[in-house]
């Protein structure tokens, strides 16, 4: 038998985490002595425990590790289980080789031009918007002024409204495009001949804000660039967000791409982290 703090030292496991894992089920001593709560380890308990260091390096959670060992779990049941892992860890591979992807490209981007790159890209949650809208096929990327003049005009003075917004639709054909003014509302609105009032569901973005003009396209560009050297898939229409247009400042944008939801990241239970 090994004291607490002898087992520890054969293992290399620190008494903290011995301590939690017998708090969890998860590693009971062999013995407890009633007197002195000294905790005692049977050498061959160094086999249960490399078997929880061994489920914790393929990415299971304690509580995973603790079901795994039960003797009542079935050998299809723990099948099933490893399965799952192998389809989870798969997918953080091709997330991770994404974001490796888009660090490649930064990093060439920076070298290429002997400063940090000018505009940046974030990944988020775009919330549900109620909005106005007035869709149609112009010649020009210009042309949306006249559709916001025509949907501003037909909706009612006392309408409280947020920003502005354009869609870029896909499929106009050669020469034309398919352009969606929007008009962001802070309540419902009855029908309106011409007008279109729905809400634009909650989706992910990669969004890209810049200020003043991007009459070049550098913008554009940049956040395509990203999404290329990502393999990130676009699920919908770009879509640029005037935030701010007001005459006496500089003009402020943001472009969104909807894109596939990604896997997230998670931060680990405590319980993952005790022995870290």
């Amino acid at each position: 038998m090994y004291r607490i703090g002898d087992f520890a030292t054969l293992s290399q496991i620190p008494v903290k985490t011995l301590r939690y894992y017998d708090d969890l089920g998860l590693l009971r001593p062999a013995r407890v002595d009633r007197s002195t709560g000294y905790r005692y380890y049977a050498a061959a308990q160094l086999e249960q425990l490399n078997r929880i260091l061994a489920f914790k390096d393929l990415g299971f959670s304690l509580r995973e590790i603790r079901a795994l060992l039960a003797e009542r779990v079935p050998a299809e049941q723990i099948r099933g289980i490893l399965r799952r892992k192998r389809e989870e860890v798969e997918r953080r591979v091709v997330d991770e080789r994404a974001r490796l992807a888009r660090v490649v490209a930064r990093l060439d981007e920076i070298e290429r031009h002997h400063r940090p790159v000018a505009y940046e890209v974030a990944v988020r949650r775009v919330g549900a918007r109620l909005v106005a809208s007035m869709r149609d096929v112009v010649s020009s990327y210009d042309e949306y002024e006249r559709l916001f003049a025509e949907l501003e005009g037909r909706l009612r003075t006392d309408v409280g409204r947020e920003q502005r917004a354009v869609v870029w639709h896909h499929g106009a054909g050669p020469g034309l495009i398919d352009c969606e003014a929007l008009v962001f509302l802070t309540q419902g609105v009855a029908p309106v001949d011409g007008l279109r009032v729905y809400e634009v569901p909650a989706h992910t973005a990669a969004c890209l804000v810049y200020r003043g003009e991007d009459a070049d396209g550098l913008a554009f560009a940049a956040l395509a660039d990203w999404l290329a050297a990502g393999g990130v898939t676009v699920t919908g229409s770009k879509r640029e967000v005037y935030l701010d247009e007001a005459r006496d400042r500089e003009p402020v944008t943001e472009i969104q791409y909807p894109i596939a939801a990604r896997f997230e990241e998670r931060a680990a239970p405590v319980e993952e982290r005790i022995d870290e």
